[in-house]
């Protein structure tokens, strides 16, 4: 027997903006369940700020979860969505290369599914920056993986000393994985 929930706002006000966050599947089996676009946006988070330097801490931590909130508007759902990620991440164990590829995947999939405007995008890049830049320091290895970031959603925002090539070209050494975001329930 397969249930459909949607467990998240399927339409969301940013200011002023209207967001459709269309799921990648919400479709949930008795033992498996695969996760939306707000799982993604806390994993983009979360995987930007433990894969591009080695000092995750807790103010980096506080700034994903308001930036959680800011876009469900509901602290109870960003934290299922923050569960129910890290449930996953447990689960896959990615490495640090590939949580990266992972990260990379969700953003191209965010940006073919039209899932975000040009405003919404720059809001997600502004907070990447935001997170980044709360432990003290933006070292020019987040701001390359910033603008890859940028990059796999559309944008051509650049903040590290990268020149336009070596992005397209590190863009092209990203291995596109399929993101098989599921939580097995047993």
């Amino acid at each position: 027997m397969v249930l459909y929930y949607y467990y998240f706002q399927r339409y969301i006000i940013i200011n002023c903006f209207v967001i459709n966050l269309i799921p990648i599947v919400i479709k949930m089996n008795k033992s498996e369940k695969e996760l939306g676009a707000l799982h993604c946006l806390y994993f983009i988070y979360y995987s930007f700020s433990t894969n591009t330097d080695d000092d995750f801490n807790p103010s980096q931590v506080r700034k994903i979860i308001n930036y959680l909130n800011e876009w469900t508007k509901d602290s109870k759902s960003s934290e299922a969505i923050i569960s129910e990620t890290m449930d996953w991440i447990k689960e896959t164990n990615p490495s640090k290369n590939e949580g990266l590829n992972i990260m990379f995947s969700m953003a191209d999939y965010l940006m073919k599914e039209n899932t975000f405007s040009l405003i919404q995008k720059e809001l997600l890049l502004l907070h990447i920056r935001d997170i980044a830049r709360a432990d003290g320091t933006f070292s020019e290895e987040e701001k390359k993986y910033h603008d890859l970031l940028a990059h796999h959603l559309g944008l051509s925002l650049r903040v590290s000393s990268c020149s336009t090539k070596e992005i397209e070209d590190s863009a092209e050494e990203v291995k596109r994985t399929k993101i098989g975001f599921r939580i097995n329930r047993s």
